[in-house]
Parts: structure tokens; sequence; C-alpha cells
């Protein structure tokens, strides 16, 4: 019997495929952005910036697909500049669920734009992640341009953390792979980062070749000028090194990015005050560490001057500085140690991905079978992810809505301190006529104090103000704002901890004023933390792992345990998004 039914089953899985098939089809597109995304890819990122313009300015209605690919195309220019944000991180996230389902290639560059961002926003596990799931697809699509770039970016973050071994071997991949692409703009950015390479090796004549090469690439390019002069500023620094102090000179132009180049070829020539000068322009452009280095260096000259008060005020400044480099360093350690654990997990996943991905014609039946339901399902995801959209832009109105309620009631406050101010320097006019001194000298101090509460205020808001940009830029925030509600979404401990931290900087120690009115366990905390930042009851419960009725009964009793008596789980929000 089953026999018998082989024959109506091969049409119907022929059928399966030829749509499977006409899905997976990539759509044509405009010109302009055909062309201005080949422009991207061979760097004239002028010429592409102009036909992006011009498509922005010629275009009609855009269906699904061509929005989709203008986005991508104008996330892709960022990536190539280096000038992605965390404001980013939404659209690509969309775009990366989006191209899954329609363009094996251009989903690689939506995971290369999510390990950018990350990247930007210094959460390199993260951006280790989907760099190496990016490459791993480049590979697959032979994607020779954009693997070059993505072992260029890994070897990036070991730089940036000192892992220079696996730097190393990230770098040399992209040189070789931009010289079998025959990239020139490429090329010339992996001969600066072979110049990194061989200087850790310790390499100086193989430095010198590499940043040369660098330069003559960089030149022979239309926009090449920002490689050439990375390169010079590069190798004038080996040739203060080598004491090569004439090669230096000749190659570093007055510029800002060359201060400090000058500040150690004037330093090492005994040049005092130019010394000075130089160093003090480059202080608080670098990091903790250049900064220590450089007071260190500004105090002895200023001793040799016989300028001792300066000498030990840059000494302290230095002492400081040594403070906070260990406290960054003992960070970046902790993200070391992550990303190498996130590595080798990752790479094992792969690994295991590519043996399973051997076996894939035993499941052909199964995914033809299956492909109308795929369908229905990624078109159902996308409506979801939209709709997570609009809520995330609408909780953003909340928090905006009440950061400007509270500045307003200060903003009265500064408004009743200056008239009261007016009423005390009237009443100091009549004081100086009688020549009453004890009453001017009291008036005169409660107008100071006022003016004092006034300027205190203005500082406050400009800190919270500061402090609440600065969180909701955080990845921490921009994670929750994408992932909450979504299952299997929930923060580990040490994200809670580095919430919790965040909460209470922009709040004002929102969890010792919360825990002074009664003691809270872990949970009841992070229900509050979840609650300060207006997520749904749904969504609090989804990423606590417990039901919506739960979470009701929770607000409900946190509220009689905070105020002695019944109210709502509503009351319960409102308390806490005032507090």
């Amino acid at each position: 019997m089953s026999n018998c039914k082989l024959p109506f089953l091969f049409p119907l899985l022929l059928l399966g495929s030829l749509l499977f098939g006409s899905c997976l089809r990539e759509p044509s597109y405009p010109r302009l952005l055909v062309e201005a995304d080949t422009a991207m890819r061979w760097g004239h990122y002028d010429e592409a910036d102009s036909l992006l313009s011009a498509y922005n300015k010629a275009k009609d209605n855009e269906n699904l697909s061509t929005r989709r690919y203008h986005q991508l195309l104008q996330l892709e220019s960022k990536f190539l500049l280096r000038n992605l944000k965390i404001d980013n991180l939404l659209l690509a996230d969309s775009l990366c669920s989006y191209y899954k389902r329609v363009s094996a290639p251009k989903h690689t560059i939506t995971l290369a734009i999510l390990g950018d961002i990350y990247c930007v926003n210094s959460d390199y596990p993260t951006a280790l992640d989907y760099f190496l799931q990016a490459e791993k697809e480049a590979k697959e699509e032979k994607m020779l341009w954009l693997q070059s770039i993505l072992n260029r970016e890994i070897g990036d973050i070991y730089l940036d953390q000192r892992m220079f071994s696996e730097m190393a071997k990230f770098f040399l991949r992209s040189y070789h792979l931009s010289l079998l692409d025959k990239d020139t703009l490429r090329m010339a950015n992996a001969a600066i980062r072979m110049g990194k390479v061989h200087t850790y090796l310790q390499n100086v004549d193989s430095v010198v070749i590499y940043y040369q090469k660098a330069i003559e690439l960089g030149r022979s390019l239309k926009n090449g000028n920002v490689i050439v002069q990375a390169a010079l500023f590069d190798l004038a620094d080996i040739y203060l090194q080598t004491e090569e102090f004439d090669k230096a000179a000749s190659i570093m132009p007055r510029d800002t990015m060359n201060d400090v180049n000058w500040a150690y070829w004037h330093y090492q020539q005994n040049h005092v005050d130019s010394a000075i000068y130089y160093f003090q322009k480059s202080l608080f452009r670098y990091n903790y560490f250049a900064d220590a280095e450089y007071l260190s260096l500004l105090s002895d000259l200023e001793e040799k001057k016989s300028n001792y008060r300066q000498s030990i005020n840059y000494y302290k400044q230095c002492v400081e500085a040594k403070d906070s480099f260990i406290v960054q360093s003992q960070r970046e350690a902790t993200l070391n140690a992550a990303a190498q654990y996130n590595l080798n997990f990752i790479k094992k996943k792969l690994e295991r991905a590519e043996r399973n991905g051997n076996y894939w014609k035993w499941g052909l039946t199964g995914v033809i079978s299956l492909v109308f339901l795929a369908v229905f399902y990624g078109r159902r995801e996308w409506k979801r992810h939209q709709q997570d959209e609009a809520t995330a832009i609408a909780r953003e109105q909340q928090l905006r809505q009440e950061a400007e309620r509270k500045h307003r009631q200060s903003r009265q406050q500064i408004e009743e301190n200056n008239q009261h101010i007016q009423q005390l320097e009237q009443q100091l006019d009549e004081a100086r006529k009688q020549n009453d001194q004890l009453t001017i000298q009291k008036l005169k101090l409660d107008t100071e104090q006022l003016r004092a509460e006034n300027a205190n205020i203005e500082a406050t808001n400009e800190r919270k103000e500061y402090l609440l940009r600065e969180f909701q830029e955080s990845l921490i925030y921009q994670r929750i704002l994408i992932n909450a509600g979504k299952p299997k979404f929930h923060l580990r401990d040490e994200e809670w901890d580095f919430l919790a931290e965040w909460i209470d900087k922009v709040y004002d120690n929102f969890t010792t004023r919360l825990m002074a009115l009664t003691p809270l366990n872990i949970t009841e905390r992070q229900i509050c933390y979840l609650v300060k930042l207006n997520l749904k009851p749904s969504q609090i419960a989804v990423m606590l792992n417990i039901t919506d009725t739960a979470i009701s009964m929770n607000r409900n009793r946190l509220y009689k345990k905070i105020f002695h008596e019944k109210g709502s789980a509503k009351d319960f929000d409102e308390f806490i998004r005032n507090f």
C-alpha cells in the first residue's frame, strides 16, 4: 500500500522544491542601489554616497525587498567607514532576521554589521560571536572582500585586548585574503595591520617595509589619504623608537594626529619647552595608560625647569591615571577571559554545525514538506518584530516624558529660589541704607545659599540627563529593549549586577533607597528594576521565568510590603517609576 502512494509523493516534492527555490531567489533591485553596492565593495565611498543620494531623490514607492536592501546599504556604508553606533542595533537586528530567510550573502553582511556595533560598544565576546559566524558564512559564500574585513576586525579586537598572538593570526589571514581578491584598498589596510604584527614580533625591517607599502598603496587610491596618514603616524613612531630622528621629522606633518609623535621627538632631543607643549596637547585623548605616561614625563620635564609645584601636581594626576588604568585593566582582563572562553565555545559550536551539515541530504524531504510552514512562520516573526520595534519606541517616549516632568519640577524650584533671591536683595538694599551689618551678613549668606542650591540643581540635572542618555545608549539597555519578552531571554547574574549598577547611577542610589523602606529578596529587586525600565508585566514574566499571574501577585504584595496597606499592581508600578 505504501508503494502505491509513492507516485503521488514525487510530484508534491517537486512542487515543494520549486516553490522553495522561488522563495530563495534574489529579487531584482533598482540600478542605482546595485551600483552603490558595487562601489562600496571596491572602496569608492564618495561614488556610493552620490548614488545613494541620487536614489533617495528619485525613489518612489519601495516594496519590502527594495526598502530592506536600501536600509542594508545605508548600514553597510557606515560599517565600511567605521561609523556604526548603538542606535543602529534595532535596524541591524531586524535586517538580520529578515535576510536569514531571504538571502545568505546579505545575512552574512548583517552579521558583520551586528558584530561591529557590539565591538564599538566594547562587548567583545558578543562581537566575536557575530564576526566568527559571519566569517564562516562568508567563506561558504566565497565573499573574499568580506572575509578580509572580518579577519581585520577580529584582529583589531585582539589588538585592543593586547592578545597579540591571536591578533597576528587574523591580521595575516586578512592580508592574504586581500591579495587573493586583488583589492587595493583592503591590501593597504591589511599592510598597516601587518606592520603591527611585525612590531609585536620585533622585526623592525619588516615593519618599515609594510608601512611603506601601505603608504604607496594608499597614495594610489582616490580616497586613500586616511590610510596614508595612519601609516605615516605608525612609521614615524618606529623611527622615533629606533632614534632615527631626521627620518621621523621628514614624514610627520604638524597636525593634531602627530602631536604625540612631536612630543616624543622633542623629548628625546631635550627640547624641554616644546616637549611640554606637545605632551599637554596630547593629554586625555587616548586612554588612562597613555595619560599616565604623558603625566609622568610632564612631571620630569617641569622638575627640570625647577617648577616643583607643577611637577608635583602632574605626579598626583599620574598616580590617579595609573589607578584608573589598573581598574580598566582588571575590567579588560575579565573581558579577555570571557572573550577567550566564548571564542572556544563558538569554535566548537561551529565545528559541530559543520559536522552535522554533512548529513543535510537525509533531511531534504522533511525540509521540502515543511516549506509552507517555514514561510508562514517567517512572516509571523517579521510582524512580531515590527510590533517589538513599536513597543520599544513607545517605551522610549515614556522615559523621555518622565525625564521632562522631573526637569520641569527642578526648573520650578529654581524659579522659586530666584524670586526669593530678588526679595532678599531688596531687603539687603534696605539693610545697607540702615547700615545694619548683622542683617546684611545674614541676607548675603541666605542669598549665597539659594544661588548655590540653584547651581547644584542645574549640575544635578545635567548629570542626570547625561547619565540617562549614557544608560539608554548602553549595550545592556539596548539588549533588553530588543529581546524583552522573547522566549528563553534571561539575564545572566553579571548582567543583573551591571543593570543594578546603571539604575543606581541614573536614579540616585535606587536600590539603597528602596531597601531602606523594606528588605527585598533578589527576585523582588529584579522586578523593581524591570518595572523601572517600563517593561510590560508579560515581558517581566518571561525574563524571570514566572507566570503573568505571579507577576501581578508579586507587585500587589510588594506595594503592601512597602506601604503597609493594600494597593494595586498599577499603583506599585507608578510608585517605582517615580521613585
